[in-house]
């Protein structure tokens, strides 16, 4: 029982996951704050990678969908760095894919995980992601 064991790990910690979560958001808005137009796509580029590792982790500590989520992450990864090499719509659409995928595994897909970390996940990748897209668009 792997996967319930991980599960387990995540209830027993979840004020902890809300911290290092909240601090994660805050800190990608400093990072935009801090450094401006100059580095958004990297910034973007960088917290799409940290977040497509998460799951990735979780399901080889679980030993189980390793590679389906080796798969995802992987596609994501690359997509988020051809948003910094080719056209940030890349990224863009690396974030917008990283929700639907949060909300695939909020609907059993993958790797369970926590309801409220993987909406939440989503929301802030939807929220993001549109936030990116009227900066794109507004720049081009």
């Amino acid at each position: 029982m792997p996967i319930l064991r991980g599960i387990a790990f995540f209830k027993r910690h979840q004020r902890l996951l809300m911290v290092l979560s909240a601090a994660y958001v805050g800190f990608l808005i400093l990072l935009h704050i801090q450094y401006g137009a100059m580095h958004v796509w990297l910034i973007a580029c960088v917290f799409s990678i940290i977040m497509n590792i998460t799951y990735v982790f979780e399901a080889y500590a679980q030993k189980a969908y390793g590679k389906p989520e080796t798969r995802v992450a992987c596609v994501l990864i690359v997509l988020s760095l051809m948003g910094v090499l080719i056209n940030p719509v890349f990224v863009i659409i690396a974030i917008f894919g990283h929700g639907t995928w949060d909300i695939l595994k909020h609907c059993g897909v993958g790797i369970p995980f926590i309801s409220w970390c993987t909406l939440g996940c989503s929301v802030v990748d939807f929220t993001y992601g549109a936030v990116l897209t009227i900066y794109w668009i507004t720049t081009v």
